[in-house]
């Protein structure tokens, strides 16, 4: 629920409550996060986001001590409520920003959970900060909280953007808040060798200019390459670096856990990788979802590859993930027709049924909002390619030959694997692989659904 300040004005809280205020907040997924999240830990909550004009930040905060039990504060509010709280934490007052309030006992105490969403990240990615050299692109809200992170962490960092004013007023900032900070600023086409951490706190990148890159090339001794943003999940700045094998994170994960240090901060919750792992893979759901209209103008995703590969187990978790309608082509077919794909084979051999694909393509290509697993054969004919592509995102499943023998290796349905199912298998294999990838938008590889799904995800 979205309310403005005049309903805020009205609103009766039915149950405990929490809120995201912001100016503008019409993009936020504070609300489906923090809902994800309380369901992880059995909390029955409420969270409403509300669009506080910064004139009225003040009585929005007076009404919030009265009606809830917590806020976020995302911009323009994250410097300006500190003066209305009681008090503030330590990162919060040397970086200037709050973006979590706890109202308890009669107080109002503010918090940053973003710097903690951000070590999180580099935490679960290995990364060894002390002593190491990290450069840190950028000199806004976010870029201070990742350089404030690195430096008390034990880095020397470097502040780099096309401003030098603005990358000294950081450093300087930074210096002032921890003496014993190794901090300076180098420009972006001069950055030293020794480096090992790139952080990308600018906007450079975000959707819709996906092109752009705040970096001409990486240092020469990066070793790990972080960017906050998250539309698109592979950024071109994280595209350069994956290109070199270098490991990469985008910020969709800094957010879950901003979010969850902030229910820890309210109510004590503790959360299991799981349940961040599930909610993550849904965020990440909804980015694609908004993507496939805004960015790729489709609306069904088609999932193509060899027999075996997993298509219809993961075409129906993206379904489920992304609240589509997911078909299975050689089941829809086989619906239509009344008989099995096996049958229709036997009876009228494989010319006869492969223009069956081709009319039920068609067909399908006509639907919009689903996850279509194709026949493994289904993308030979290039008809039928247009047409899916049509409506739809075509992703190539590259999934390993030893993962597609151990799948069919207990499968006696399939019309063209008979007697020596492994060689066939292989032959089969060699032939289609190609002309798999060349036909496909997007190629994907991995062995656990887990790993695909994330790998399909951020790909989109």
């Amino acid at each position: 629920m979205a309310l403005t300040m005049q309903e805020f004005r009205e609103f009766v809280p039915k149950k405990t409550t929490f809120a995201l205020f912001g100016y503008p907040i019409g993009h936020s997924v504070s609300p489906e996060l923090h809902a994800m999240l309380f369901q992880a830990s059995g909390q029955d909550y409420d969270y409403i986001a509300i669009e506080v004009p910064p004139e009225d930040l003040p009585e929005a905060t007076r009404l919030a001590r009265e009606k809830l039990r917590g806020i976020n504060v995302t911009i323009p509010h994250k410097a300006a409520i500190i003066p209305l709280l009681d008090a503030v934490d330590t990162a919060a007052k040397d970086l200037g920003k709050v973006n979590t309030v706890d109202f308890r006992d009669g107080e109002a105490i503010g918090y940053n959970t973003d710097i903690l969403g951000f070590a999180a990240s580099l935490e679960r990615d290995g990364v060894t900060i002390p002593g190491a050299t990290a450069v840190v692109l950028g000199y806004g809200g976010v870029s201070s909280v990742m350089a404030y992170h690195l430096v008390n962490a034990g880095a020397r960092v470097i502040i780099s953007g096309r401003s030098a004013e603005k990358a000294i007023a950081l450093r300087d900032y930074l210096r002032a808040c921890l003496p014993d900070g190794m901090v300076s600023v180098y420009p972006p086409t001069q950055l030293p060798h020794a480096t090992s951490i790139v952080v990308n706190g600018t906007p450079v990148g975000m959707t819709p200019k996906e092109d752009a890159n705040p970096l001409s090339s990486l240092p020469h001794g990066t070793k790990y390459v972080f960017d906050a943003i998250y539309n698109p999940p592979t950024t071109a700045l994280l595209r350069m670096a994956e290109e070199k094998g270098i490991a990469t994170r985008d910020g969709l994960y800094m957010l879950v856990m901003q979010a969850a240090y902030a229910q820890t901060v309210w109510l004590g919750s503790q959360f299991d990788n799981s349940d961040l792992d599930l909610i993550l893979r849904r965020l990440y759901g909804d980015v694609v979802k908004k993507r496939m209209a805004s960015v790729y103008h489709k609306s069904n995703l088609v999932l193509c590859g060899f027999m075996g590969s997993g298509k219809t187990t993961i075409g129906r978790k993206i379904a489920r993930l992304l609240g589509l309608e997911f078909i299975d082509m050689d089941i829809y077919l086989e619906q239509q027709e009344g008989r099995k794909i096996s049958d229709i084979f036997a009876e009228d051999g494989e010319p006869y049924f492969r223009d069956l694909e081709t009319k039920y393509a068609r067909e399908l290509s006509e639907k919009n909002g689903c996850v279509i697993a194709t026949g493994g054969g289904c993308v030979l004919r290039p008809e039928n390619v247009e047409l899916l592509k049509k409506n739809g995102i075509l992703i190539h499943l590259d999934t390993p030959f030893f993962r597609i023998v151990q799948n069919l290796s207990r499968d006696t349905s399939r019309p063209l694997l008979q007697g020596d199912k492994e060689k066939q298998t292989r032959t089969l294999y060699g032939q289609r692989k190609k002309i798999y990838e060349d036909c496909a938008d997007v190629s994907v590889r991995g062995v656990r659904i887990s790993e695909i799904l994330m790998k399909l995800f951020r790909a989109l």
